[in-house]
């Protein structure tokens, strides 16, 4: 099971991920997580959540294995 992530690793984690342009697989699944069961998570962080998958999706930052 993966754990959801406190809010400065979040930010820490989608600012390397648009830094760099990779974003590894374990890392993808502890935001999506995070996004999806995590209550107390804050407008905020859902912004970071969804500027790094909005990334992936438009092909700036890609998953690694």
């Amino acid at each position: 099971m993966v754990s959801s992530l406190p809010a400065p690793d979040i930010q820490s984690l989608v600012s390397v991920a648009i830094e760099q342009g990779t974003l590894s697989r374990r890392d993808h699944l502890s935001l999506s997580t995070a996004m999806l069961s995590n209550p107390l998570l804050t407008a905020r962080d859902r912004q970071y959540i969804n500027q790094v998958f909005d990334s992936i999706r438009s092909g700036r930052v890609r998953l690694a294995d």
